[in-house]
Parts: C-alpha cells; sequence; structure tokens
C-alpha cells in the first residue's frame, strides 16, 4: 500500500498528508514555484513601473487581487497574500491615491470596506495583461493545447484548496454578497 492509500483508506477522497521527501516530487514543485515567483516578481516590478512610477511590484500584485477577486477586503487581501495588514493598507492607500481602486462600505455591515477596481485600473491593466500574455506565450512555446490546459487545471485546483482553509468572517460574507449581489444586477 502507498502512503496516499494509507492515510485515504482504501482509496478515498480524504484529506491527505504526502510525505516530502528530500527531493521528492513535492519538494520539486516547490522549487518550480520559486522560479515561477521569481519570473513574476520581475514582471511585477517592471508593469507597476509602468502604471506609474511609485507604484511596485507588491502594488500590483494587490490590484490584480483587487480586480480578479473583487469587491474584497484589505483582510481578505492580507490572507490571500499572506500578507502583514498593515503592508497591505500602504498598497490599498497608493492604489486608491492613483484612482485605481475605489474603496466603499458594505450595505451589509459599514464596518467592512470592500475595494474594487477602477474602470482606469482594468483598461491599464487590459494592456499589460497582453504585455503578460506574450511573455508566457514565449515560455509555453512547444506546448500543446492539452498540456497548457493541464498545467491551468492544475494550478486552480491547487489554489482553489487554499480558498477552503480561509476562516468565513464578516469582511468575507459582505464581499460574498457584495458580489453576488453585483452578478445579479448584471
Amino acid at each position: 500500500m502507498t502512503h496516499i492509500e494509507e492515510a485515504t483508506g482504501r482509496g478515498g477522497a480524504a484529506a491527505v498528508a504526502l510525505p516530502v521527501e528530500e527531493g521528492g516530487t513535492v519538494a520539486e514543485i516547490i522549487a518550480e514555484f520559486s522560479e515561477i515567483f521569481a519570473f513574476a516578481r520581475t514582471k511585477w516590478a517592471r508593469y507597476a513601473e509602468e502604471v506609474h512610477p511609485d507604484l511596485r511590484g507588491v502594488g500590483m500584485m494587490v490590484l490584480q487581487l483587487v480586480l480578479r477577486k473583487g469587491p474584497v477586503t484589505a483582510t481578505g487581501i492580507s490572507q490571500l497574500l499572506d500578507m502583514d495588514k498593515a503592508m497591505v493598507s500602504r498598497q490599498i492607500s497608493k492604489l486608491r491615491e492613483l484612482g485605481l481602486v475605489a474603496a466603499e462600505p458594505a450595505a451589509e455591515d459599514r464596518r467592512v470596506i470592500l475595494l474594487t477596481g477602477s474602470e482606469r485600473a482594468e483598461e491599464m491593466l487590459d494592456g499589460i495583461r497582453r504585455q503578460w500574455a506574450h511573455a508566457y506565450h514565449e515560455r509555453f512555446d512547444g506546448w500543446s493545447p492539452a498540456d497548457l490546459e493541464t498545467l491551468r487545471a492544475g494550478l486552480h485546483r491547487f489554489n482553489a484548496s487554499a480558498e477552503s482553509g480561509r476562516p468565513d468572517g464578516p469582511a468575507r460574507r459582505c464581499a460574498r454578497e457584495h458580489a453576488q449581489d453585483a452578478q445579479s444586477a448584471d
């Protein structure tokens, strides 16, 4: 029996604690993620300067999250990025100052501040996304559509697993309800 079969009991879908061996598959995945992060960090820093000279790479990360996950709270961003709330607050202040992020109290709980990206931010990021796409297309040269879909699905599954571990406090509930209201209004 493998470690996975022992942990799940008859090949079930229970949570599995995979053994991390030095040089094993999980260790290799972690090493690959490190290279991806280095590549992305370099690109984010360069593109951030194109948006505004005072914007840094971490600000681009925050902006992208607001645009992708918004409406979202500063607490939600700090949890997603595993980043200090003070750092996130400084980035949000800069993004608001630049007119890239809007903040408004949630109707359900006025103490909760929901962040959304501005139209200007969407327009600016569309151009930058084209540049990002070009950089990634170069790296994906020679990959088949099936290879790309396998990677996308695996990354999506990996990222989705992080969602289930986050606490569901008032800020997340308000952000989720606000997003559902916005979708039903469209």
